[in-house]
């Protein structure tokens, strides 16, 4: 069966048993799916099956929820499955914002791919900025959900103490159909680098590699933090810590180049 019938057929499964699954997480699902169908779209290398691997340069981002397990032991569980997917929802819409990929959630964490299937020139600037987003993304809904809680002070306090790690990291992988399940994702040692800066990264922090800081430099205020242990490297690698946006430069038009002044030959009399 081709890769969109599979697509297109889950997604019908989706929607015929939305009572049953429940509205968050027939939406979460079925965002996910939809995502995957457009890409096959945009994407034709993709439609079948059996399509060879790709080396592709790509940025990954990993972030972290700490504290949601304490949160979700509070909860009935029919709530603590809703408030997960309202919250997963709002970060996988941070990354699928600036054109990445959600690859996959693993326990308290999801991994976005920016640069697959589609290559844009500053993938690097949109994951970080994504991460921005998401870092955002969480106090917001930490603040709205605080405000309707009805289950005390105790479940309060563990949402305040809600905390994401975010770590980005961009270089080499392999893209492709892994395993029996024909689902795309990205190997290689990037995506190990990008979950140890991760790893590394302080509570609410936004760590990124040299290799990513090198693409994005100039963008963000970024601050150099001393290198850190990756596991199968053999020397610590530079990090640094995203705290924001520069503000945008704004030159005039036609500021021509620094130091070099443009005569209009013949036409000082229209001047």
């Amino acid at each position: 069966m081709l890769k969109r019938e599979q697509l297109e057929r889950s997604i019908a499964t989706i929607e015929a048993q939305r009572n049953l699954l429940g509205e968050a997480a027939a939406e979460t699902t079925l965002r996910a799916l939809r995502s995957k169908l457009l890409a096959l779209s945009a994407h034709p290398q993709m439609r079948t099956t059996q399509q060879p691997t790709q080396r592709k340069q790509v940025t990954i981002l990993f972030a972290r929820i700490s504290g949601f397990s304490r949160v979700a032991e509070s909860l009935r569980d029919t709530n603590t499955l809703d408030l997960m997917n309202r919250l997963w929802r709002r970060l996988d819409r941070a990354i699928t914002d600036q054109g990445g990929t959600v690859d996959k959630h693993v326990g308290d964490g999801v991994m976005g791919v920016f640069g697959v299937p589609l290559v844009q020139e500053d993938d690097p600037e949109r994951a970080v900025r994504a991460a921005l987003a998401m870092r955002g993304a969480l106090g917001d809904f930490v603040g709205q959900v605080s405000h309707s809680l009805t289950e005390g002070a105790a479940l309060l306090e563990q949402l305040h103490a809600l905390e994401m790690r975010i770590g980005i990291n961009t270089g080499s992988v392999l893209f492709g159909e892994m395993g029996t399940s024909d689902e795309y994702t990205v190997i290689g040692d990037a995506v190990n680098v990008a979950s140890r800066v991760t790893d590394a990264a302080p509570p609410g922090g936004i760590l990124i590699s040299h290799d990513t800081y090198l693409l994005t430099r100039g963008v963000f205020n970024i601050e150099p933090l001393g290198p850190v242990s990756v596991k199968g490297k053999t020397e610590p690698i530079p990090v640094y810590l995203t705290l924001g946006v520069n503000p945008r430069l704004f030159f005039p038009v036609g500021r021509g180049v620094e130091g070099v002044e443009t005569h209009m030959v013949g036409r000082d009399g229209e001047l």
